[in-house]
């Protein structure tokens, strides 16, 4: 598979009108994990600045793509919510009797936030040119996500059971909120233990 832009641009097209065929091809490659991470770092600081630009728009809805308001720890915020969810998503699909491997979820969730990204931008678009309609452009957003995602997730684990695939989702989601909240207590606990008595 080529990475030129005429065949990212099919592949996003692709993605939205059969996600599971391309959740296939995604899980065939066979990339180095650190070309993976590199990408989904680009990805996800591509989206940061995608929203920090929205933001500046006199008078933009509320939209559910907002983050803290900070661009740097918000690329930070994004980015450990992404990994924490890659793992929780790998080990939680391995319990319910999946075969993906860590590589392809990394793959399968680096281009997921491609998807995200290109959603973003569409919604940026809605709020410069049609504003009475972004709120609508962004909860159908929100429903593309769903929708591309449990396809991935059916097809990296194999399940053949979409029903099977969001119950992995929202066991991951229990699992992401138990990790998010144990490692801000460390975080925070730590910031106690090293403040002034």
């Amino acid at each position: 598979m080529h990475f030129d832009v005429a065949t990212l641009t099919g592949l996003i097209g692709q993605t939205f009108r059969q996600p599971a065929a391309v959740a296939s091809e995604i899980v065939k490659l066979r990339l180095p994990h650190a070309v993976g991470w590199m990408a989904l770092g680009v990805v996800t600081i591509a989206t940061v600045i995608i929203i920090s630009i929205e933001r500046l728009i006199p008078g933009r809805p509320e939209m559910i793509s907002d983050l803290g308001g900070n661009p740097f720890f918000d690329a930070l915020f994004l980015g450990a919510m992404t990994v924490v969810f890659i793992f929780v998503l790998y080990y939680a699909g391995l319990a319910m009797g999946g075969k993906g491997t860590f590589g392809g979820t990394l793959l399968i969730m680096t281009w997921f936030q491609t998807i995200v990204l290109v959603l973003v931008v569409v919604q940026m678009l809605a709020v410069l040119l049609v504003p009475s309609i972004a709120t609508l452009v962004s909860l159908a957003g929100f429903g593309l996500q769903l929708w591309c995602l449990m396809h991935f997730l059916n097809v990296l684990h194999d399940f053949n059971s979409l029903g099977k695939a969001f119950g992995l989702f929202a066991l991951s989601i229990i699992g992401f909120v138990f990790g998010l909240s144990f490692i801000l207590l460390m975080v925070g606990g730590a910031a106690l233990v090293g403040g002034p008595v």
